[in-house]
């Protein structure tokens, strides 16, 4: 079976850890592995570092991965998707301002409901005085009180409705600029499948289903975090929020998959510190410095050539000059050495 016949798992984005720079994503395929291992799955960004792919198997403990790559493909783009997009855009604008309307009007019941005040009959002047009917009173309290309770549930559904369709809009408009923008010209549009062999147990691979879970990096992902200090004049105490702000461009929707942010570089390199040995006990004093220290290499063969050459020549007095009587003629004077003293004689 060759890479281009292998089976074709579909996948799903489970979490994102979005980095200063880059984020993590993973996600999970589910599938039958074959009698040769090899299996192709797809979904995966056009943006991914291709060298970044990872895959281990998180059920079936019998098989492992052997091998994981990122592989290009091409596909061909589909001529009717602009207009596609096209349409999907004009139905979600409708269906957004049907919601908008509806919210519009409950807004205005809300209003009107809560506009209402008891207001006392009019009173002539020769008419004698009435009391109030409070009973009258509070039960249009309650009534008020009550149809206001239902009226504002009914609007926060709304709301969420229309912020659920705004979103379903956005998507779309983003879609539709991609169709019409990163179409190329020549109808054909390249992806990334992530190309898995799987070894292990005979039994597993014979027709159970396996779980894979594949990591891959994307560089088109930042956050920045945003506070809010919450404080009522008088008290001691507030409240600090934090809250994320996040940006990316992978190619992704990350609509409900869980989220988690680090401060640390995606593309940094960690290595491990080298931990120094250190000893733990009592502490010592520094021995003295001794002046005493080994001679220096080589000094035996300083004087090794001067043994060598022998004795130096004897110098000659020069032409002209005479020894005489302690004095040099013609010469400076000097003091000649004393004699050497007489041998000691032998005893009779």
């Amino acid at each position: 079976m060759t890479a281009g016949t292998a089976p074709t798992w579909a996948s799903a984005l489970e979490s994102v850890v979005v980095y200063a720079q880059g984020a993590l994503c993973r996600r999970v395929a589910r599938g039958t592995v074959p009698a040769d291992g090899r299996v192709r799955v797809k979904g995966l960004p056009r943006s991914l570092d291709p060298h970044s792919v990872r895959a281990r198997v998180l059920s079936a403990p019998g098989v492992r991965v052997t091998e994981a790559r990122a592989e290009a493909e091409a596909e061909v783009v589909d001529a009717d998707a602009v207009d596609e997009a096209r349409r999907e855009v004009d139905r979600l604008v409708d269906a957004y301002k049907a919601v908008e309307a509806r919210r519009e009007r409950q807004l205005k019941r809300i209003e009107e409901v809560a506009g209402l005040r008891p207001v006392p009959p009019g009173r002539k002047r020769d008419d004698p005085h009435r009391r109030t009917p409070v009973d009258a009173w509070l039960e249009l309290a309650d009534f008020v009180d009550e149809r206001l309770t239902g009226l504002h549930a009914t609007l926060r559904e709304l709301e969420e409705e229309l912020r659920r369709a705004d979103h379903e809009l956005d998507v779309a408009h983003d879609r539709l600029e991609r169709a019409g923008s990163d179409a190329p010209r020549s109808g054909v549009a390249s992806s990334y499948c992530a190309v898995l062999t799987l070894a292990g147990a005979g039994e597993a691979q014979g027709g159970s289903e396996v779980e894979v879970e594949i990591e891959y990096g994307v560089p088109g992902a930042l956050w920045v975090p945003t506070y809010r200090l919450a404080h009522r004049q008088g008290e001691d105490s507030g409240r600090l929020v934090l809250r994320a702000s996040v940006a990316q461009r992978s190619g992704e929707d990350w609509t409900g998959v869980r989220i988690a942010f680090a401060t640390a570089d995606l593309r940094r390199r960690t290595d491990l510190p080298r931990l120094r040995s250190v000893r733990i006990g009592r502490g010592q004093p520094a021995p003295a410095p001794s002046g005493w220290r080994e001679p220096p290499a080589g000094l035996t063969d300083l004087f090794s050539g001067y043994d060598t050459a022998g004795p130096g020549p004897q110098t000659e007095p020069a032409a002209g000059a005479v020894m005489a009587g302690g004095a040099m003629a013609g010469g400076l004077a000097y003091d000649a050495p004393p004699p050497p003293p007489p041998a000691p004689s032998a005893l009779p």
